[in-house]
């Protein structure tokens, strides 16, 4: 993996829908900090891009959520039933 290979930029507009699917289905409120990443993953077995949703609880309190697809591909139904990611 290359730190300074070029990144795709995300469509803002797909950031916030996804953004927005979180706090609706997992039923947030507006203390928590939602962010939205794509990641690239070079481990065997693994997804070549990820979509990355974290929750931000407050200090030490994070959720982390992974959707094996690219963020221009996630869909409001990728989101029902996430499970967070094991720490």
């Amino acid at each position: 993996m290359s730190l300074f290979s070029p990144r795709s930029l995300a469509d803002p507009a797909q950031l916030q829908r996804i953004k927005t699917w979180a706090r609706e289905l997992l039923t947030l409120n507006q203390t928590v900090d939602v962010l939205v990443t794509e990641v690239r993953c070079t481990e065997p077995g693994c997804p070549p891009t990820e979509t990355m949703i974290a929750l931000l609880h407050g200090p030490g309190d994070t959720e982390q959520y992974t959707l094996h697809k690219p963020l221009s591909a996630v869909q409001r139904d990728d989101l029902i039933g996430l499970q967070p990611k094991a720490r």
